[in-house]
C-alpha cells in the first residue's frame, strides 16, 4: 500500500465518507456484554488472564466499527492506530458461563495518542473482575511516524465520556 496523500480525507476536520455521520454516532462509553466460554478458562476453572486482552480488544473493535468507520477504511484514509502500552489489573476471577460487561471509555486524549480505559464487571453483581488502560498512537499508514488525530476522531474519543473527557471539557 502506498503512503496516503497529505490531504487524505480521513485526515481532515470533518468525518470522511466512510465514517458514520455525526448524527448516527452514539455517545457515551462502549459496552460489550460477553459470556465466558469454557475454552477460555485455565485449569483452575477461571477465565485465563490473557483472555481479558481479547475481551478488551473486541471492545476496541466495536469502537472502531461503530464510531470511526472500521480499521480497513481508516487505513485507506491514511490513518492507523498502534498499541504502545497496556496495563492490566485483576480484581476477581470470572468463571465459565459467567456473564460479564466490558466497558470502554476515555482516560486521556493527547495530540497523537489516546489512552482508553477498560473495565470488565460481572453482569449479575457489578463487581470488577479486571481493568486495563491501553495507549494507542495515531500514525500515518506506511510512514512510521505519529500524526495528530483529526478533529473528527478527537470529537468521537471525547464523546466516550470518562475522566479524559472531563479534563478537556
Amino acid at each position: 500500500m502506498s503512503p496516503p496523500e497529505p490531504d487524505a480525507p480521513a485526515l481532515g476536520g470533518d468525518p470522511p465518507a466512510f465514517a458514520p455521520a455525526d448524527d448516527a454516532v452514539a455517545t457515551g462509553p462502549i459496552e460489550l456484554p460477553v459470556r465466558v466460554r469454557f475454552l477460555e478458562c485455565d485449569p483452575q476453572g477461571v477465565l485465563a488472564h490473557p483472555r481479558y486482552l481479547d475481551l478488551f480488544d473486541d471492545t476496541y473493535m466495536r469502537l472502531n466499527t461503530t464510531r470511526l468507520g472500521g480499521f480497513a477504511a481508516l487505513m485507506q484514509g491514511g490513518i492507523e492506530t498502534l498499541v504502545v502500552k497496556t496495563e492490566v489489573e485483576f480484581a476477581k476471577s470470572a468463571r465459565a458461563e459467567e456473564e460479564l460487561l466490558v466497558t470502554l471509555d476515555l482516560e486521556r486524549l493527547g495530540r497523537s495518542s489516546v489512552t482508553l480505559r477498560y473495565r470488565a464487571t460481572g453482569q449479575d453483581d457489578g463487581e470488577l473482575r479486571a481493568q486495563a488502560k491501553t495507549t494507542y498512537v495515531c500514525a500515518l499508514v506506511g510512514q512510521g511516524r505519529s500524526a495528530p488525530f483529526p478533529r473528527w476522531m478527537r470529537e468521537r474519543y471525547l464523546a466516550l465520556g470518562g475522566p479524559g473527557s472531563d479534563a478537556q471539557a
